[in-house]
């Protein structure tokens, strides 16, 4: 759960931080990130040779709420993510976005990012784990420059999470392989998954 605690302290999340450290100094990178732009993730990447893409894709989440229509639900997703032609993707920024999409918006997203990201691509999430409630909103995270996580814009209403484990996801999203998962200090479970050669 995005605490008010992780907004003061940080959320130590080793994942990310290894993926940010894996990044070579010495090739390009492009990076979407699925979460607003935050200066946090600019100066963290300005330090390497990145072209960041935000997509904000919680901006699409009120719209998507009023759709029950599995194929109006898939229309909205696709308008909010890019379309191919783009420069391939090396690494997806999902944060804790996943928990707010239904298992169904889960694979269309997957479906849809698969076809932008190179060969082994990497995609970094944030999922609601230990505790049955999470906040009614995405919110924000924003990295610092040792790759520590802050909560930003913390929704203190709440909706019940719907706690996706390991397998569900990898069943939702067969198009990338789990790389590592692990359970946090705050009740999240940090995933890196890699897009399938």
């Amino acid at each position: 759960m995005m605490r008010a605690e992780s907004a003061g302290r940080g959320l130590q999340a080793p994942l990310f931080e290894q993926l940010i450290r894996s990044l070579d100094e010495d090739r390009r990178h492009v990076v979407m990130d699925c979460g607003a732009a935050r200066s946090g993730t600019i100066a963290l990447l300005s330090e390497l040779r990145c072209r960041l893409d935000i997509l904000d894709l919680a901006q699409c989440l009120p719209e998507l709420g009023g759709l029950e229509d599995p194929g109006e639900r898939r229309a909205c997703l696709a308008e909010c993510l890019p379309g191919s032609g783009r420069e391939p993707v090396d690494l997806v920024f999902c944060w804790n976005l996943l928990n707010y999409l239904k298992p169904a918006d889960i694979e269309t997203v997957g479906k849809l990012l698969s076809p932008l990201l190179k060969p082994g691509a990497r995609l970094h999430a944030l999922i609601e784990y230990s505790s049955p409630l999470m906040p009614a909103s995405p919110g924000h995270w924003v990295p610092d420059a040792s790759a520590r996580l802050f909560a930003d814009q913390v929704d203190l209403d709440q909706i019940p999470s719907p706690r996706y484990s390991p397998k569900k996801l990898q069943s939702l999203m067969p198009q990338f392989q789990p790389e590592k998962t692990m359970l946090l200090g705050n009740g999240l479970q940090e995933h890196l998954f890699r897009m399938r050669l």
